[in-house]
């Protein structure tokens, strides 16, 4: 099994599905942002301030989550 996550462009038949790409591509940079305010959030109530660029990189997933 590849542990390459699948081109979210395309649909299960192998076409090209610009809408759904775009709304799921929506949805997840809304999940990033929601993730980067909670831990400004967390930080804050620890006595914190995030003071730089807050990088994530998404854990490749084996297919068994």
């Amino acid at each position: 099994m590849s542990s390459r996550a699948p081109d979210l462009k395309y649909n299960d038949s192998g076409y090209v599905d610009n809408t759904s790409f775009e709304a799921l591509k929506k949805i997840r940079r809304e999940e990033r942002r929601q993730l980067i305010y909670e831990i400004k959030e967390l930080a804050k109530k620890y006595g914190y301030e995030v003071i730089n660029t807050i990088e994530l990189k998404e854990i490749e997933s084996d297919g068994y989550d």
